[in-house]
C-alpha cells in the first residue's frame, strides 16, 4: 500500500488514502463544504441523501454543503481514493458561480447529476494528482499555486459534467421520485419548522413506522436523526456568520437551548459558542 498524503488548512484539505477494513455500515455525516471524490479502486457503496452509488476506477462524485453521505467498504480490498474538501472562500469571486456550477444546490440533490463514470478523457488524475504534488512545495511556492490548481480542477469538472451530463428528460427518468426522495426534498426545505413523525405520517399517507423503516433502509438513519443532524451543521453556518447561539437555535428549529446544546456538542465535538464568528476550519477528526 502506498503512504496516505495530505494536506490542511483553512480552506482546503485534500488527501490520498487507501483502506482495506470492511466496514458494517455507512459513515453519515454532512458538513458546511464542497467535497470531491476521486475513485481509483476498491468495492465501496456510497449513501448520498438515500441515494446510493456503486464507484467504479476514475468515477467521480461531487457533494455540496449540507448533503447528508456516507461510505460503506463491501470487501476486504484496497479502496484508493483522493479526496478534496473545500469552502468557497478558497476561490476567486469572479469565477466563483463557474467554478460551482457542478454542485446542485440542496435542493436539486435529488434532480443533478453528482455522480460520473467514463471520465478518461477528461484527464482528472492529472489534475488531481498536481494538486497532491503542492504537499512538498515551499510554503510560499504552495500558497500561489493552491488557489490555482484547485481553480484548474473545478474548470475541468464543469467541463466533464457540461459533456456528460444526462439530458433533462433522461436525467428526469433516472433519478429517484419516490416517497423518500419527496420527503428528503420536503425536510430540506423545511429544516427550520416544526417537524413531527405524526405530521409527516399524515402528508405522505404512511404509518409512522413503515415511514422509519423505508426511510432507515434507503437513507441509512432514522428521519429524526437526519432532521437533527441537518439541522446541527445548518446551525453551525449561521454561528460562523455571526448570529448568536440563541438565535442559531431558534432559526433551525430547536425551541430549547439545552437540547440544542446538548445535540451540537454530540454530533460536532464541541460547543455552539466555538463556532461563532470564527473562519472556516477543517476539523481533523
Amino acid at each position: 500500500m502506498l503512504p496516505s498524503r495530505s494536506f490542511q488548512d483553512d480552506h482546503i484539505f485534500f488527501s490520498y488514502n487507501e483502506s482495506e477494513s470492511v466496514t458494517d455500515r455507512h459513515d453519515l455525516h454532512c458538513h458546511n463544504f464542497y467535497e470531491i471524490y476521486f475513485f481509483i479502486a476498491g468495492d465501496v457503496d456510497y449513501l448520498v441523501e438515500g441515494h446510493r452509488y456503486r464507484p467504479t476506477p476514475g468515477s467521480i462524485l461531487l457533494l455540496s454543503p449540507h448533503v447528508f453521505h456516507g461510505v460503506k467498504i463491501e470487501k476486504n480490498q484496497i479502496y484508493k481514493r483522493i479526496s478534496v474538501h473545500f469552502h468557497p472562500d478558497i476561490l476567486s469571486a469572479q469565477r466563483q458561480e463557474f467554478l460551482l456550477s457542478a454542485f446542485p444546490s440542496l435542493q436539486q440533490v435529488h434532480q443533478k447529476q453528482i455522480f460520473y463514470e467514463n471520465t478518461e478523457r477528461f484527464a482528472l488524475d492529472f489534475f488531481f494528482h498536481s494538486l497532491l504534488d503542492c504537499i512538498e512545495m515551499p510554503d510560499k511556492l504552495q500558497k500561489q499555486l493552491l488557489p490555482i490548481r484547485i481553480e484548474s480542477l473545478l474548470s475541468q469538472v464543469v467541463s466533464m459534467t457540461e459533456t456528460l451530463s444526462l439530458p433533462a428528460a433522461n436525467a428526469a427518468a433516472a433519478r429517484s421520485e419516490g416517497t423518500i426522495a419527496e420527503l428528503i426534498r420536503y425536510l430540506n426545505s423545511h429544516l427550520n419548522e416544526d417537524i413531527t413523525l405524526d405530521q409527516l405520517s399524515s402528508r405522505f399517507f404512511i404509518s409512522k413506522h413503515h415511514l422509519n423503516k423505508v426511510f432507515r433502509n434507503a437513507a441509512g438513519t432514522t428521519v429524526m436523526d437526519y432532521l437533527l443532524h441537518k439541522r446541527i451543521i445548518a446551525a453551525q453556518q449561521l454561528l460562523i456568520n455571526g448570529a448568536s447561539a440563541q438565535d442559531a437555535c431558534l432559526q433551525t428549529g430547536f425551541h430549547d437551548y439545552s437540547a440544542f446544546y446538548r445535540s451540537y456538542t454530540r454530533i460536532l465535538g464541541h460547543s455552539p459558542l466555538k463556532d461563532r464568528g470564527v473562519q472556516p476550519v477543517f476539523s481533523k477528526s
